[in-house]
């Protein structure tokens, strides 16, 4: 082959890696702005909007870091403590162990490195010259190539299964069902943190509160919503909903008068 033909040949693959190096960007990005989305329902479509707006000026380095960053076995998302408004948080996730996560990390560490080499440096180490020059760099980009087209398959696969899965997601909640487990998560979130306000601020010396203090608080700040857990939710007593949340104390004091008082205290922890 003449030296002008594997030098075309060369270009030809520099071409197609960085294209591949592109389209391996893309789906990160992909990935990146989609797998994770959290926040008050009133400001989701906006915070959506700026997430995807700053994981697009990302570099690949960037997003890289960002993908294997979420995919860290051991990560933990947070929420807010308080919650004044139904709270909407959606986080896609790859099942992996430690092994897998510390190879993938090294594998998409390499390729932004080499796809670096390629952008910025394969001048100085690319002799259009030589023939031997020619060849050796036309073989290192054919292996580049296929590590490359390896993590696009696997990031297809990935993105097909964030697609997939929001599109169940957004089924669920627009079906009654779903408007209905929304609606309950709330109520019970609300008013188990109107509970915990009452336990911390007005428990006695032995750190139990009455029940029936904390009823008439209730009722006074979210009548709505107690009439709600009660009527639609089989709630019937603020007791049974308070053993159901499973992170307060129940404990019963006879009266003089052969009654009983209810107390309840958050869990140690």
């Amino acid at each position: 082959m003449l030296l002008e033909d594997l030098v075309n040949e060369v270009l030809k693959k520099i071409g197609r890696n960085m294209l591949l190096f592109q389209q391996l960007e893309y789906l990160l990005k992909i990935i990146v702005a989609n797998g994770k989305l959290s926040g008050y329902s009133s400001e989701l479509e906006n915070i959506k909007n700026k997430q995807v707006a700053k994981v697009n000026k990302q570099t690949m380095g960037q997003v890289a870091g960002q993908y294997i960053k979420n995919s860290n076995p051991d990560y933990e998302s947070s929420e807010p403590e308080e919650i004044n408004e139904p709270y909407f948080s959606f986080n896609f996730r790859i099942g992996c162990d430690s092994i897998y996560y510390e190879t993938k990390k090294e594998a998409l560490s390499r390729l932004v490195s080499e796809r670096n080499e390629l952008v910025h440096h394969l001048l100085p180490i690319f002799d259009s010259t030589s023939e031997k020059s020619c060849e050796e760099l036309g073989i290192k980009l054919d292996g580049q190539s296929e590590k490359i087209r390896n993590e696009i398959k696997e990031m297809q696969s990935i993105v097909k299964a964030l697609h997939d899965g929001k599109k169940q997601l957004a089924s669920f909640l627009a079906s009654e069902e779903g408007q209905r487990q929304w609606e309950h998560t709330f109520l019970e979130q609300k008013i188990a943190i109107l509970l915990a306000d009452i336990a911390s601020q007005v428990e006695k010396s032995d750190g139990w509160t009455s029940m029936s203090y904390a009823g008439q608080f209730v009722k006074q700040h979210a009548p709505e919503e107690l009439v709600l857990l009660k009527d639609k939710y089989a709630y019937k007593s603020l007791k049974r909903f308070i053993l159901a949340t499973e992170i307060f104390d129940i404990c019963e004091e006879a009266t003089p008068r052969g009654g009983n008082r209810v107390f309840y205290r958050l869990k140690s922890g």
